[in-house]
């Protein structure tokens, strides 16, 4: 007896293209589902806790700013004073260097 016919892709392409193949629609926001439950809930808490008027947005920012300030300072600061102690190192090793020599 012959074996019958298992499989045809006929008309199926026709069928599929009648209405035209559509892109799936982007989702607005992403689906939280799977995620981290634990983090999900803090996230939302964090969201609240960060909602604000424009006064308060405004303060913030301008501590934001003094606090940048300062610590562009500070790191200024470190930078000079380990630049100063290359250069003594340098110095140190120079002055070693040609006590050896002696």
């Amino acid at each position: 007896m012959a074996k019958s016919k298992n499989h045809t892709a006929h008309n199926q392409v026709y069928k599929n293209h009648r209405n035209g193949i559509k892109k799936t629609r982007r989702p607005r926001k992403m689906s939280m589902q799977g995620m981290n439950c634990k983090f999900i809930r803090n996230q939302s808490f964090a969201k609240r806790g960060m909602a604000c008027s424009a006064e308060e947005r405004e303060e913030r920012q301008k501590a934001q700013q003094e606090a940048q300030k300062k610590g562009g300072e500070k790191a200024e600061a470190e930078k000079k004073a380990r630049l100063a102690q290359l250069n003594k190192e340098k110095q140190d090793a120079i002055v070693n260097k040609a006590a050896k020599k002696r």
